[in-house]
Order: structure tokens, then sequence, then C-alpha cells
């Protein structure tokens, strides 16, 4: 059977990445199993002048497994442009005419920002006991993808004594996003990531499929 593949930047996101992929494409009835995501670097560049990571080092290392059925490229977009930088990748992945779809998803500004819509959710006590967001908390943006430090930010709305940290606060904070309460939210990386997901599940195994397409 073949399996979705996962490329990421970030430590924290290894695991929050798995459970976010798996419940969104349960909600949009793709059942297809997604393997653990793989930590890759320089996800925002083709051929990095440093010789590490990069795009298309990324593909090669897929390109060698057995059962790929298709792979989301996913980072934050930090200071680029989505709007820029996703099309030009996805020119590049077309240009490759690979075996199998690929997603390629920036979220705007960072990570963190899937989390804002679902603050409520993520006060109270942890699973494993830490305390988690102070009761009061708010966004205090004009909109979700304002700016970022948004991890910086969450940092100063944990109770006095904790901080955020990804490695060990992103995973349990995904498990806490309601899918529903983000769509209505509106983020719209979001959006991409959910419409990158569909593109997989409905296009598995297809030759030369990218997200995103040609103008969108």
């Amino acid at each position: 059977m073949t399996k979705l593949y996962a490329l990421v930047e970030g430590h924290g996101e290894v695991a929050s990445v798995q459970n976010l992929l798996v419940r969104i494409s349960q909600s949009q009835e793709c059942f297809h199993p997604w393997d653990n995501p793989r930590r890759w670097q320089n996800l925002h560049q083709w051929e990095p002048k440093s010789g590490r990571g990069g795009v298309l080092k990324g593909i090669n290392f897929i390109r060698s497994k057995l059962d790929v059925g298709g792979l989301l490229i996913l980072r934050d977009e930090d200071d680029m442009c989505p709007r820029d930088l996703a099309p030009k990748m996805a020119t590049k992945l077309r240009d490759l005419r690979l075996p199998f779809p690929v997603a390629y998803v920036l979220l705007h500004p960072e990570y963190e920002v899937l989390f804002l819509p679902c603050l409520k959710q993520m006060t109270g006590t942890f699973p494993d006991g830490r305390p988690g967001l102070v009761a009061d908390v708010t966004w205090d943006g004009d909109n979700w993808e304002i700016r970022r430090g948004i991890k910086e930010w969450l940092g100063k709305h944990f109770p006095p004594g904790r901080s955020y940290k990804p490695t060990v606060d992103q995973a349990i904070m995904t498990r806490k996003i309601d899918l529903d309460v983000l769509r209505k939210s509106d983020v719209p990386c979001f959006g991409s990531l959910e419409r990158g997901i569909r593109v997989l599940c409905e296009q598995k195994g297809s030759r030369g499929v990218v997200y995103p397409s040609d103008g969108k």
C-alpha cells in the first residue's frame, strides 16, 4: 500500500504535523495512511548554496521510497511571500514530472498561526499536567496573519513560570485545534493546506500533479 509523505523543517512539527494531517485528511473522508513527517532543511530553497537540504534533495530522498503516493512540503513562510515563492516552487516541481502528486504549502507567518482561532481550547491544564494558556487569552492582531512572533506572543500568555516551547507544547496544542473553528475563522494559509491535502488524496499516485496549480 502506498503512503503519503511530508517534509517539514521544525523539530516540533515532526509530531504535531502528523496529528494535523491525519485529522484533516479524515475530515475530508480521505483515509490514506501518512508516513511520519521527515525533518528537512532549507525547504524555502530549491538548491541551497550551502549544499544542505533544499527542495530538490528532499524530492530525491522521497523518490527513493517504494511506497510514495504523494508528498506534502510544509514550512513556515517567515518573511517570504507565499504568493511568490509557492508558485515558483510549483513550477520547478512540475518540470520534474514526478510519479506522484506534490503539494508545496507555506504557513503564514508560522505554524502557530493555526492555534490563534482555538486559543480558548488551549487554556486550563494540559494532558501532561502542565498549565495551558491563561483563561482570558485573546489574540490582539487585526487579522490572523498580521505579524511574526506568534511563538513569543503565546509565551506571554502562559501562567508565570511557563513559556512556549515548540518541541514540548506544539504537539499538545495541535491536538487541541478544533478544525471546524479553524475553518470558520478563515485563516488563508490553512485553506491552502487543506486544498493541498485534498489534491494529494484525490490524485494519489498520479504523475505530474502539483499544488498550487498554474495560476492558483
